[in-house]
């Protein structure tokens, strides 16, 4: 019998019934995402440990350490065909028509308008690296580097610890001197709604050098450090023995930021945004008040809308001996 059938009538059906082992994809994007229904008490909200990391790119340049994106989600239930998401052109300094479209439709004192205009939804979002130190809920993603998705809750605390308003200064971006953040998340319950609140998430206080996991041992370890000097003022830096690790643990990543970058709108997207005018405002916009996106700023407090193995390239003998001491 042909080798191809085996699996059908040898016995070899066991092997393919991986989908009740219920393993899913860690992320097919990259985002790393929360799963409160993993929350066991909601009281506590979930909770788990990141390390926030520069953005290194894979031709070993630095980059800025968040992509900033504003985003439209248009929900409209009769034109399914015309939902999903818009990135905005106010993105490259442009007008964008879907703004304009729901601060002219919110201010034109049309009930049935207005009630409409709740179908176009707006958020600004940061992207950053970060890596899972810790995540009881879903510990398949500790030591992994992921992409975090936030709001300005979240980055109003990144800049705090920037202008030192609760101790030093501190970049917490910083591969020596950086922060480990704790993500506390817990739903609140509108009556109307639920949504995820994170504003009692925090920073730890002490200072670390960036932890670097070694798969293998199921282990993190802090990269050594140095102080030197510079015009009179001491700093720490990676040890220059250990950056080689660093750097490849920093590019052991499955995405790149790169991947969220606004994108301008296509032929396609702006056709489908006039669609979405003339659906929702019934060709009347002559009845509205005109407006510019330039007046339309939204201070939302929402947060969300919503590589794994250590392989050093280098043969130096402080790469293979810098997970030496880790039982």
């Amino acid at each position: 019998m042909s080798e191809q059938f085996d699996d059908l009538f040898d016995g070899g059906l066991d092997s393919k019934l991986d989908f009740l082992n219920d393993k899913k994809s860690v992320s097919a994007d990259g985002i790393y995402r929360i799963d409160m229904s993993k929350v066991q008490d909601k009281k506590k909200g979930y909770k788990s440990v990141l390390r926030f990391l520069p953005n290194f790119t894979k031709d070993e340049k630095v980059g800025q350490s968040a992509i900033e994106k504003i985003t439209h989600y248009v929900n409209i239930k009769d034109m399914k065909e015309l939902s999903g998401y818009y990135d905005s052109p106010k993105n490259f300094g442009d007008k964008c028509p879907l703004t304009d479209l729901y601060y002219n439709m919110t201010n034109s004192k049309n009930a049935i308008l207005v009630n409409k205009a709740k179908s176009l939804n707006y958020s600004k979002k940061y992207y950053s690296y970060v890596l899972v130190v810790e995540d009881e809920q879903q510990p398949e993603l500790v030591g992994k580097i992921m992409i975090l998705q936030y709001g300005k809750t979240i980055k109003d605390k990144i800049l705090s610890e920037k202008n030192g308003e609760i101790s030093d200064p501190c970049n917490v971006f910083d591969l020596a001197s950086g922060k480990n953040f704790v993500l506390l998340v817990k739903e609140i319950d509108t009556g109307d709604d639920t949504y995820p609140d994170y504003k009692n998430s925090m920073f730890k206080p002490e200072i670390t050098s960036v932890p670097v996991y070694n798969e293998e041992k199921k282990a993190f370890k802090n990269a050594p450090v140095i102080t030197d000097e510079v015009n009179g003022i001491e700093r720490r830096k990676i040890d220059p023995k250990f950056q080689g690790i660093v750097k490849t643990f920093l590019l052991n990543r499955e995405h790149d930021l790169e991947e969220f970058e606004p994108k301008r709108l296509t032929e396609e997207e702006q056709a489908k945004i006039t669609e979405i005018s003339n659906f929702l405002t019934g060709k009347t916009s002559n009845s509205f008040q005109k407006a510019s996106s330039n007046d339309f700023d939204v201070t939302s407090d929402e947060d969300f809308m919503t590589e794994d193995t250590f392989n050093s390239s280098s043969t130096s003998d402080d790469d293979e001996d810098f997970f030496s001491d880790i039982d």
